[in-house]
């Protein structure tokens, strides 16, 4: 592919992203402070190995083992690490694993979930990463893994490339391929007579894949699929949760989540809870910061 080729390509992929954003859920930490209120209630069980909610995290574990990328010489970052689950999962192995997220509660919870787990080789930072100094941090080419799973502020060309600075080594980044989640479909359908946003179509992992690519990087792609079942309380919480995935930000009023909420109280078991299934397809990238092809700078600098 010629220089120009790449450059024209390279601006295509942004823009895509950049659609992709549309209709995306609120990345401020108020947001994921609410999403993540009643999680040591909902899911905490379910998170300790015994359970189903944990064979994602242990899958994607077990890879980067079978791969030599995480070991016990290797210092990892997780960025947009939520309650903590994959810290607790690498840390069994790795030297140390240092966790980053916007929210102040999810770090608590992420700090609780490690500390019962007995991991003290572990650090956590509530940060927002898209506007935070990594030299100022001490966390410039700082870890041998930079690791991030379903992060928004891992994404675009300026995302990726701060991403990358955290590493000395290896990064791997997982998105959703594809997903359907049988109880927002339904509320979606039944109380404002539409579909789900369309946010788990692939394309945030189609983009950085190809961002990736044509940057000179060469990342190695594998998949997992996963199928839950689970009864979630019928509070406003949830509704607000189920709002920010059905309603796209302009619709996402006062009245609105009530009338989920009114709907979820309707349907609700006589113990007030929900039953929820999905499957998603999750797409893992992997790729070394060492074997970058051989590339003028320019055709990044021209994409910009």
């Amino acid at each position: 592919m010629s220089e120009f080729n790449r450059s024209s390509e390279l601006s295509h992929i942004l823009k895509l992203q950049e659609e992709a954003h549309d209709g995306r859920a609120d990345l401020k930490a108020d947001m994921w402070d609410r999403r993540v209120k009643n999680w040591k209630q909902n899911f905490w069980n379910q998170n300790l190995k015994k359970g189903k909610a944990m064979d994602r995290i242990m899958e994607t574990a077990d890879y980067l083992r079978v791969n030599g990328v995480l070991g016990p010489d290797t210092d990892v970052v997780d960025i947009g690490c939520g309650p903590g689950r994959f810290v607790s999962e690498f840390a069994s192995t790795a030297r140390r694993v240092v966790g980053i997220d916007i929210s102040t509660r999810t770090i608590e919870y992420a700090q609780l979930f490690t500390r019962e787990q007995g991991r003290d080789n572990t650090r956590f930072l509530v940060r927002d990463f898209c506007s935070m100094d990594l030299e100022a941090e001490g966390l410039y080419h700082a870890f041998d893994l930079a690791f991030s799973s379903l992060s928004p502020a891992v994404s675009g060309l300026e995302g990726l490339e701060k991403f990358m600075e955290l590493s000395r080594s290896w990064c791997c980044m997982n998105a959703i391929v594809s997903g359907r989640h049988q109880l927002h479909e339904r509320i979606a359908r039944e109380v404002f007579h539409r579909d789900t946003l369309n946010s788990w179509n692939g394309r945030h992992f189609y983009t950085s894949f190809n961002t990736l690519f044509l940057t000179g990087y060469l990342p190695v792609t594998s998949y997992y699929t996963q199928t839950k079942e689970n009864y979630r309380t019928a509070d406003r919480e949830f509704a607000e949760i189920s709002g920010s995935i059905i309603l796209p930000p302009g619709e996402r009023t006062t009245d609105r989540i009530e009338k989920i909420y009114r709907w979820m109280a309707e349907h609700a078991d006589e113990d007030g809870n929900l039953y929820e299934s999905s499957e998603f397809t999750y797409g893992r990238l992997l790729w070394n910061l060492k074997g970058k092809r051989t590339q003028t700078r320019r055709s990044v600098e021209n994409s910009h």
